[in-house]
């Protein structure tokens, strides 16, 4: 936040039109500072989330070493505590089998955001700088909140109608593509295997096959023309 305040008084940045991202524990630390410091434009946490004294992270075991202390860091430095007075613009990008922060973990910390919020989950998506910082969508979200560029397109409600599912939609940009993805496999998240199915575009909504039956969790991924992806909300059934 000091160094927040240290940029804005450059000469050269324009004070109100600042974004602040960070991959993994910076992706992390950007929950943090993105609900505590109203003055960014728009954050762009990268794998980091919240809740990771909860689920499957491998965060947990030395969270839980914590001791009598455990429930004090949770408070006061878990994102899962501040993220519930997150009003900048943020976007979760996050891949499937992260074990470091798994979806549920994830989905927890997306929910409990009152503010404006989008989501990027891809498949497989590997943990790491290189992997981290390639998502155009990133610098896309960024500027659109910072320099008036075109938004990333926006999922709305989710129906399912027997065997379909639909979903609603606005972009600035035509669509080129959407996808319906899925895994019904138990165990451990990181090591689930996900499916795909392709799901049609169609003015204004997506028209996707229902998951099957056996699937436990599952979300629609929609692309526009610049190859710039997002999705809904990850989906958990019982």
């Amino acid at each position: 936040i000091r160094a927040h305040s240290l940029l804005r008084s450059f000469p050269e940045v324009i004070a109100d039109r600042t974004a602040v991202t960070g991959i993994s524990w910076g992706g992390y630390t950007t929950c943090l500072v993105a609900s505590l410091d109203d003055r960014f434009r728009a954050a762009v946490p990268v794998y980091g989330c919240g809740f990771l004294h909860e689920g499957e992270s491998v965060q947990k075991s030395p969270i839980d070493k914590l001791g009598d202390r455990r429930d004090d860091w949770v408070r006061e430095y878990d994102p899962s505590s501040l993220l519930p007075r997150c009003r900048t613009p943020i976007l979760f990008v996050n891949g499937t089998n992260d074990i470091h922060y798994p979806l549920d973990s994830y989905q927890k910390s997306f929910d409990v955001v009152p503010g404006p919020k989008q989501m990027r989950i891809e498949v497989k998506m590997r943990h790491g700088h290189p992997p981290g910082w390639a998502p155009q969508e990133i610098g896309l979200f960024i500027d659109s909140h910072c320099r008036d560029g075109i938004p990333l397109p926006r999922p709305g409600e989710l129906k399912r109608e027997g065997d379909r599912v639909r979903l609603s939609y606005t972009s600035d940009l035509p669509l080129t593509a959407a996808a319906l993805h899925y895994t019904s496999d138990g165990g451990l998240r990181s090591d689930r295997t996900w499916q795909t199915l392709p799901a049609e575009v169609a003015a204004g909504e997506v028209i996707a096959p229902a998951p099957p039956a056996e699937a436990n969790t599952w979300f629609i991924a929609l692309t526009d023309e610049r190859g710039a992806m997002v999705t809904t909300p990850v989906q958990f059934e019982e």
